[in-house]
């Protein structure tokens, strides 16, 4: 137990303001601060978590270290202050904010997440103060556990009154508003919103450059982005929701895969598609463009050359229809060529029999010319002498085979 008021001073204001009187002796080297350059013109400070879990109350090497890693930065033109934090000790916060307030940098304040209790005061020294979407801040009274008569109880009011002065003045100087106005926030334990927090003036804008998640824990454990804070402390937090725990996996019946067809290519090797070789053989890709270009040219000039009268159609739908190489569509002609052939044989039988050709005298006749039955003999023997030879030339190429 502190003998008086004076040495109870001397102990912690921590965790939301709070005074803790077990403390007796200062912890050194406690560093809750992350602070490196990025770059030559300017530094990141990281404040996540509590801010200090011991007084700075009375502690000479603590605020010592944290101001020589501050001077360590050099010259730079630009610190950048991120904060994720529910409190922590009241003489940490002030020290802190003052000599960030008076560095020689721009100063520009990041919440992350949280803001509450004395870390809003270390926000407060912000050129410029950004709130994340999502993010919150705090405000309120500070607050202890005491123990002694009349006179110490009334001693530590005391104290807690002059501490709360000067958090107000810093509240005041940054928002504008009066000391009525802040101490009825106090008073309340105000939370506050991104936006309500630029509305209220303790903030200049909301950001979105990281997305807040909050959640809380067994009912007394918040979680802001990540970092785990003491939520039973506070007298009106916000409802947050509840962490949602990842939902057991049931046990799954092992999967029967279906039989593979059975893979033609039975050397093991990858059969690629036309994408697959042109990306990774281009070289091979382009021969075999290059050989079907060619293939295809050699088949249109064949069947250029067949140029048979009366079968342009048969010719052009080989072309530019069915793919039909030269020797099929010769094929296809003198099928033709002899279908029309024993058509007209058969016409003139059929005329030959209506007129009673048979009961003239061949003799007699002036159209009965055996040299006119030699022509059409010569004349269909040309055809399909010429047929063959365009269907037996061996540059004709392509089509469908």
């Amino acid at each position: 137990m502190c003998s008086n008021v004076s040495e109870k001073r001397k102990c912690a204001v921590k965790a939301g303001y709070s005074m803790d009187y077990q403390r007796e002796e200062v912890k050194q080297n406690m560093s809750f601060w992350i602070l490196n350059k990025t770059n030559d013109s300017t530094a990141e400070m990281l404040l996540y978590g509590v801010i200090s879990d011991t007084s700075w109350w009375g502690d000479e090497v603590t605020p010592k270290q944290f101001a020589d890693d501050l001077k360590a930065l050099g010259d730079v033109g630009t610190i950048n202050v991120r904060i994720n934090s529910a409190g922590g000790d009241v003489f940490a916060g002030v020290t802190i904010y003052n000599l960030l307030k008076t560095h020689s940098a721009k100063v520009n304040v990041y919440v992350d997440g949280l803001a509450a209790s004395i870390a809003s005061i270390i926000a407060m020294a912000g050129d410029r103060i950004i709130m994340q979407e999502g993010s919150m801040m705090m405000v309120h009274n500070p607050w202890t556990f005491a123990m002694g008569d009349s006179n110490d109880l009334r001693g530590v009011a005391d104290f807690l009154d002059t501490v709360r002065s000067s958090l107000v003045n810093i509240y005041v100087s940054k928002t504008g508003l009066s000391n009525e106005e802040v101490i009825a926030l106090l008073d309340a334990e105000t939370w506050m919103t991104a936006q309500e927090t630029v509305d209220a003036g303790f903030a200049h804008e909301v950001a979105q450059e990281v997305k807040v998640a909050a959640c809380l824990r067994d009912n007394k454990t918040a979680i802001f982005n990540g970092v785990t804070m003491d939520w039973s402390k506070f007298i009106n937090p916000p409802d947050l929701p509840t962490e949602q725990k990842p939902a057991a996996r049931l046990p799954v019946a092992p999967r029967i895969e279906p039989p593979k067809p059975q893979n033609k290519n039975q050397g093991g090797q990858k059969i690629m598609n036309l994408e697959e070789l042109k990306a990774q053989h281009p070289e091979i890709y382009a021969a075999a463009v290059k050989d079907g270009v060619n293939q295809e040219r050699s088949r249109m000039k064949a069947l250029d050359e067949l140029s048979i009268p009366g079968h342009a159609a048969t010719i052009a739908k080989a072309k530019y229809e069915t793919g039909a190489s030269a020797e099929q569509t010769a094929v296809a002609i003198l099928n033709v060529e002899n279908t029309r052939r024993k058509t007209m044989a058969q016409k003139m039988q059929d005329d030959s029999d209506e007129s009673n050709m048979e009961d003239v005298d061949p003799e007699d006749s002036e159209d009965n010319d055996p040299k006119d039955e030699d022509d059409e003999e010569t004349e269909a023997k040309a055809l399909g002498k010429r047929i063959a030879e365009m269907a037996n030339k061996k540059h004709i190429r392509g089509g469908v085979r």
